[in-house]
């Protein structure tokens, strides 16, 4: 039954019409909390970081932090992706990506370097984000 809920997701985590359908798939699929989820896991979120629609794009950056809490070998492949989200035109999506970055740090140390241009993004993104999106790159920034 699990292995047919899993398909079910990764099914809907390419539907081409609603893109609130692929976040949730995409954010279903990372709560599971399986190792032997992670292969259906991978494809799927590897698409998913770089969506079209933001909504998606952020869901996938939470995702990653999750797939480090399974598996810290297998999340080493996503933090190329996730340093490029930081640089993405949508706050809610820098946020996220930081916020995975500061979970990520409870399993691998200096898992980011700040340099002056990822401080200049983080620093512009701060007027789009929520209030909790704020509060997670100053405390990141801190």
């Amino acid at each position: 039954m699990a292995v047919l809920a899993v398909n079910t997701f990764r099914k809907d985590s390419r539907e081409k019409i609603n893109p609130l359908i692929r976040g949730l798939a995409v954010r279903t699929l990372g709560c599971i909390g399986i190792e032997s989820v992670l292969d259906h896991l991978v494809e799927p979120l590897r698409e998913s970081m770089s969506d079209e629609d933001p909504y998606v794009r952020k869901t996938a950056a939470l995702c990653v932090a999750k797939i480090f809490e399974i598996s810290p070998v297998r999340g080493e492949d996503f933090i190329p992706k996730l340093t490029d989200m930081i640089s993405d035109g949508n706050g809610m999506v820098v946020s996220n990506a930081i916020a995975a970055f500061s979970d990520i740090q409870n399993y691998k140390a200096n898992v980011i370097t700040m340099t002056p241009e990822i401080l200049h993004k983080l620093l512009n993104a701060i007027p789009e984000c929520s209030e909790w999106g704020r509060v997670f790159i100053l405390d990141f920034l801190a």
